[in-house]
């Protein structure tokens, strides 16, 4: 695997992994945030898999890492943010493809909060295309939005090891709620389609029999 110079999409799968082929410990993080900020985007490359809702962000599953990541597309519509989230003590790399999200990073509750028991907000950031942010439970919670009212936003999700769930956090209260984590579409295919297929053909089975 060359150090230097551009790659493509498929290289940057071929690469993760590479990177990611061992256990959680042994990931270099500066090295892959380093090789995600080599890719060169291409709209052609996620065309397949960007899903829109114009009401919430959607998470697009890409690649799922011969189980030791998934690596997400999250399309961003315009003022859309997430909750304020943990990630379930595994690895986040985030690859800002189009547009410019800004994160915001909270303490967790336990180590700090205001006399109200709000959350304290530790720093926020804008995160501009061809940019690789990281974050860890190690550094605390965040938040993810568009900022913008007027453009859309792209993001390159890979977390490591995958998790089925996380903690989301009242910014108000610092109440915790553990919620399960969904695709709104796999491979390219709304998961909601694949639902009503899989429903037909089973209600077509049943007809027959």
């Amino acid at each position: 695997m060359s150090c230097v110079g551009p790659i493509t999409f498929e290289e940057l799968i071929d690469g993760l992994l590479v990177f990611f082929n061992k256990d959680k410990e042994s990931v270099a993080i500066e090295e892959v945030q380093a090789f995600f900020n080599r890719y060169v985007f291409n709209s052609a490359d996620i065309m397949k898999y960007a899903k829109w809702d114009k009401f919430k962000y959607t998470r697009n599953l890409m690649h799922e890492g011969n189980s030791k990541f998934n690596l997400i597309l999250m399309c961003w519509p315009e003022g859309i943010a997430s909750p304020i989230h943990d990630h379930a003590d595994s690895h986040c790399f985030m690859r800002i493809l189009d547009g410019e999200a800004k994160e915001t990073r909270y303490f967790w509750p336990q180590d700090t909060c205001n006399r109200d028991q709000s959350l304290v907000e530790m720093c926020s950031r804008s995160v501009g295309p061809g940019v690789t942010a990281y974050m860890s439970d190690e550094l605390g919670l965040h938040r993810v939005e568009n900022n913008s009212h007027t453009n859309k936003l792209c993001s390159l999700h890979l977390y490591s090891p995958p998790f089925a769930d996380c903690n989301i956090f009242d910014e108000r209260t610092s109440k915790k709620t553990n919620v399960n984590m969904c695709f709104y579409s796999k491979y390219g295919e709304k998961e909601e389609v694949k639902k009503k297929a899989h429903a037909k053909r089973t209600k077509a089975v049943a007809t027959s029999s």
